[in-house]
């Protein structure tokens, strides 16, 4: 039976980097706790939820007076004459089909922001469990290739040592450092793909000290209950994405918005009414500022004015065309995101459906590599099998287990991109 190959691991020496004093053994659950506090895509949120709030004490303000005070000194020659004045001026919008309009629908808005944000952090969830389980994957390959390359070693000086004694050929001498070098370059290889996705986690966790990071858990083995549930994911949770995906909700939003700037622009036909209040005085002596003398000496003014922006034909014509390319935009926007999440989840349901199946027969191939490896290894050692033979049953043996851990990490990186794709009741088998 597999325990993730657990028999296979515990017998191996440790990775050498495990005694780094700069190692980060990190859980998935603790690296998304760490995205969330020191990611850029944690900023951008951030950045999304203030512009939110930003937007709507805009918008609300345009209802709100404006205030306006200011003081002014003038000088004429012949005849001397100094002038100063002061101006205390209130202005209050009193009708504004467009302020209306952005007012009344100030909660989509704030809605399209919101979104926004949550999207950015359920993407960054995304990325970040796409990121550890790679690190699982090709940390864990990584070991399968180092105890192979610590197996060839020893049996490369065994035969060494036979060779000199006369009891090997020199073909199969030739053949075992051979051997040993071709599972050199192996390693090699697979170390590189782990140092890669090393850096692409440490990147997204927004962690820029000179750390190795490293899996704190092995990857969980699929029970039978979580593996039959996700079997029956299908193309029938299609229609679940389309409704519940944050990219299509902002898209709608921005359709409608769209909308409304359409409509408002069009509506330019109705005036825009102020009321304003002008306090303001002029003396030839200094200025006043005290609350008394200002009173003594103002004029008070009220006005009500109308503007009719319909009258300048040319810039009204040129900004409902403006509103309406931005509508036509906005609807190209939507559909372009409506066809690209339909494809992302389609392909997403059949790479899940395809891992699930890679590791049902990987998991199975596994079993019997295993028992033909550890038979192949007793055979060799009586010498009833040839070392080419043992060869190839060795190299089977070390691509099922690639392969099947391959197709773990791919079910739940496939778990994941549904996840962020809209299928939010779907879990991790460990949460």
């Amino acid at each position: 039976m597999i325990t993730f190959i657990l028999s296979f691991l515990i017998l191996t020496e440790p990775v050498h980097i495990y005694y780094f004093p700069d190692t980060l053994y990190i859980s998935l659950k603790e690296a998304k706790e760490y995205a969330r506090k020191y990611s850029v895509y944690k900023e951008e949120a951030d950045y999304y939820k203030k512009t939110g709030i930003n937007n709507v004490l805009g918008i609300s303000s345009e209802l709100l007076p404006s205030i306006n005070l200011s003081f002014s000194y003038s000088e004429t020659k012949e005849p001397t004459k100094s002038s100063y004045r002061g101006s205390f001026t209130i202005n209050e919008k009193v009708f504004d089909i467009e302020t209306y309009l952005n007012l009344f629908f100030i909660n989509k808005s704030f809605n399209f922001y919101n979104l926004s944000k949550k999207e950015r952090l359920e993407y960054l969830d995304y990325i970040c469990e796409n990121s550890y389980f790679n690190l699982l994957r090709f940390y864990n390959i990584y070991q399968v290739k180092k105890n192979l390359l610590a197996y060839k070693e020893e049996y490369k000086n065994l035969i060494e040592e036979k060779y000199k004694l006369g009891q090997v050929s020199k073909v199969d001498y030739l053949r075992a450092k051979t051997d040993y070098a071709l599972a050199s370059q192996q390693l090699l290889s697979s170390e590189k793909n782990f140092k890669q996705a090393m850096v692409a986690l440490k990147i997204i966790l927004g962690i820029k000290e000179d750390k190795i990071i490293l899996p704190k858990t092995e990857i969980p083995e699929l029970k039978e209950e979580f593996l039959n549930r996700i079997k029956k994911i299908g193309e029938k949770e299609v229609d679940k994405v389309l409704k519940e995906n944050l990219n299509l909700k902002k898209a709608s939003i921005q359709k409608t918005l769209a909308k409304v700037s359409y409509a408002s622009a069009i509506l330019r036909i109705f005036p825009i009414c102020q009321f304003s209040y002008t306090s303001a005085y002029s003396d030839s002596e200094r200025f006043y500022f005290t609350l008394k003398d200002w009173d003594q000496r103002d004029n008070i003014s009220f006005s009500l004015s109308f503007s009719f922006p319909l009258f300048d034909l040319k810039n009204y014509l040129l900004n409902i065309n403006s509103k309406k390319l931005q509508l036509k935009k906005s609807k190209i926007d939507e559909r372009k995101t409506y066809e690209e999440i339909l494809k992302s989840t389609m392909d997403g349901l059949l790479s899940l459906k395809e891992a699930i199946e890679k590791y049902e027969y990987g998991k199975a191939n596994l079993e019997m590599a295993e028992e033909l490896y550890s038979l192949a290894k007793e055979q060799l050692r009586l010498g009833k099998i040839s070392y080419l033979d043992f060869m190839n049953i060795e190299n089977t043996y070390n691509e099922a287990k690639s392969n099947y851990i391959s197709s773990l990490c791919d079910i739940y990186m496939g778990i994941s991109l549904l996840r962020y794709l809209g299928l939010k009741d779907l879990k991790m088998e460990e949460e």
